[in-house]
């Protein structure tokens, strides 16, 4: 495909150039980690999930047909992994929105201080929060959601990557979008300021029950750096009614703790160029 941004990567490392395949690392490992996070919830799951994609993605980069995107091909792998990814605590347990409604009431707890450090953490509660939202879909809604409301596929590469068909695609997004819509339409703050629901009133309680203690420690690199501020983030309510892909598209964007290519290079003794085929 002629518009790939990525093929002259591919070509590299095809060739056994070291520095395409860590730039190619680099670019997929942050695609695949912003999709098993907000697919999986839990960071650890997701940064699991990463590396074992990026090991498939590497070793098979031979087979790439170039049918499709590079970037669609990579979506096709993590989406079939995910999928059948273990299941976390939340999901085992069944989490569904009238429970996640009914947390809600309970942790609103009005926040009077506006200080820098409150805005981090209403940050952390924004993203944990809407990522478990998701958690009430099912699987294959949860993907299509993401895939084409966050992500912004096409429905026949959405299709494509879930193994469906284009139809069968726009008819699951259709219904997760619904569903996601109602939901946060009629609960969230971010969604409508007419909701009760605010990121900032719900830090005490998500602190006080171990909500963000993973998304904290996530995001701690962030914090040091003061790059968490740049983030293109929704926290405060607007005006406007919001889309829900609209705030699923500016949640916090975090990085995997891990060195995508360090991973690489411990599994197969320093030389991950050797396993492409």
């Amino acid at each position: 495909m002629t518009d790939d941004p990525h093929l002259d990567l591919l070509d590299g490392c095809l060739k056994g150039d070291r520095k395409s395949l860590e730039k190619l690392v680099k670019v997929f490992q942050e695609k695949v980690f912003a999709l098993s996070l907000k697919f999986l919830w839990n960071p650890d799951d997701a940064e699991d999930a990463t590396q074992e994609v990026l090991i498939k993605v590497i070793t098979n980069l031979g087979g790439f047909r170039r049918e499709s995107k590079l970037s669609t091909w990579v979506y096709r792998i993590a989406t079939n992994h995910l999928i059948n990814f273990k299941k976390s605590k939340a999901e085992l347990a069944q989490v569904n929105f009238r429970l996640v409604h009914l947390e809600l009431q309970k942790s609103q707890m009005i926040q009077k201080d506006f200080s820098e450090t409150t805005s981090y953490l209403a940050m952390n509660v924004q993203a944990a929060c809407t990522h478990a939202m998701l958690l009430c879909l099912k699987r294959n809604h949860r993907l299509a959601f993401l895939l084409g409301e966050v992500f912004q596929v096409t429905s026949e590469e959405g299709g494509w990557i879930m193994g469906i068909t284009a139809a069968n695609f726009r008819k699951k997004l259709s219904r997760a979008r619904a569903r996601m819509s109602e939901f946060l339409g009629t609960h969230c703050g971010l969604s409508n300021s007419k909701n009760a629901c605010r990121c900032e009133n719900r830090i005490e309680y998500s602190l006080n029950q171990g909500r963000i203690h993973a998304y904290l420690d996530l995001s701690e690199k962030m914090k040091e750096s003061g790059e968490w501020k740049q983030m293109p983030v929704l926290l405060a309510a607007s005006d406007e009614v919001r889309d829900v892909a609209e705030i699923y598209r500016f949640s916090p964007e975090f990085k995997s703790r891990r060195d995508g290519l360090e991973f690489l290079k411990k599994e197969i003794s320093g030389e991950p160029w050797k396993l492409i085929r």
